[in-house]
């Protein structure tokens, strides 16, 4: 089964009033036995360095926060197995969380049904999923070949790129779901929402801290 971690990255950026909101809200999972790991910037490094020498140029070298968490998510997720979760999701129903735990004992991948991308901001994995290391492989390799100017973020490390790598490793034991199985409200959706956390396992706001540049070296 999935390791009870729930696994954040902070990357160098102090979390405001809402964003610590946010991931205190995962401490509910407690009393079931999670756990709470926070990456930091240095923490990453290290754990790149000693076990990801071949992404740790890319890791350095990202355009923004997102890329350089992407790939540290992978890696993370894929080494040690457990969840990863953005610091902008919410924990609304920490029961109903623990149900997908249980029916999801391989990990999950969301998709999101409208353009067929899966979810970077919410995955879980069992220790050493392939699927996540062929999928940072391919992110490592787009890089080393220059081509990583040629894209957007989404596209080069995102949604868009994991529903390319799906497509090319679809060997996975993650359970795909659609996203509204899991988040009140999908990206259209949250845009003109008014009231959180009245539905839903998790909100995730989107507040799109991951465009500012990131500073890793």
């Amino acid at each position: 089964m999935v390791p009870k971690v729930i696994n954040h990255l902070i990357m160098g950026v102090v979390p405001n009033d809402f964003i610590a909101g946010c991931l205190r809200s995962w401490e509910s999972l407690s009393p079931y036995g999670f756990n709470i790991r926070i990456w930091d910037r240095q923490s990453i490094l290290l754990f790149i360095d000693q076990h990801y020498e071949f992404a740790l140029p890319a890791f350095k070298n990202a355009r923004n926060l997102a890329e350089a968490g992407d790939i540290a998510r992978y890696l993370i997720i894929y080494h040690y197995g457990g969840y990863y979760a953005d610091w902008d999701i919410q924990l609304n129903r920490p029961a109903e969380f623990m149900a997908l735990h249980e029916e999801c004992p391989t990990g999950q991948l969301l998709l999101d049904p409208s353009n067929g991308t899966l979810a970077s901001e919410y995955f879980a994995a069992m220790e050493k999923e392939r699927f996540l290391l062929e999928l940072t492989k391919d992110i490592v390799e787009t890089y080393v070949r220059g081509e990583r100017e040629l894209m957007y973020t989404p596209q080069y490390s995102g949604p868009f790129r994991m529903k390319v790598a799906l497509r090319r490793h679809p060997v996975t034991s993650q359970q795909l779901l659609a996203v509204k199985d899991v988040f009140e409200f999908d990206y259209a959706e949250i845009r003109s929402a008014k009231q959180f956390g009245e539905h839903g396992i998790m909100t995730h706001f989107w507040s799109h801290t991951w465009m500012q540049v990131a500073t890793v070296t």
